[in-house]
């Protein structure tokens, strides 16, 4: 079966958000505003990604899931998020969810530190799964 233009469309901007933010990994920045822009950037790439498995999961296997918490369980069941990733997940989700509640220096910091050892390369592997 063959994508849609719609899912082309969101892969792309998908692709496009995700090379972002692994762009960050280089960026030569002063710290306090690395991890805003870094922060910034896997908000960005998480809205696009739920999205994308969204229109993924409806169009290629007939499954509506109506929030990002639905959208992920059903990847998990249909393998483009691999079982011994569920825990980086469940984190990346409770992650996007508290961001807009940080206004702690350290919090943020630590946030950069997850998204940049291990939500970066965790989000590259379903995006190398949704092109398949």
């Amino acid at each position: 079966m063959a994508f849609s233009e719609k899912y082309v469309k969101r892969l792309a901007s998908l692709e496009k958000a995700y090379g972002k933010l692994e762009n960050c990994q280089t960026l030569k920045l002063n710290n306090d505003v690395l991890v805003e822009v870094v922060t910034k950037r896997f908000e960005y790439t998480f809205e696009s990604l739920w999205k994308t498995i969204k229109t993924y999961l409806l169009e290629m296997k007939g499954i509506d899931c109506s929030s990002p918490m639905d959208c992920f369980k059903s990847a998990f069941q249909e393998r483009l998020i691999p079982p011994d990733y569920e825990n980086i997940f469940i984190d990346i989700i409770r992650t996007r969810n508290e961001i807009v509640h940080i206004y702690d220096e350290d919090a943020a910091k630590t946030v950069y530190g997850k998204i940049v050892s291990d939500y970066i390369d965790a989000i590259g592997l379903v995006v190398e799964n949704l092109k398949k």
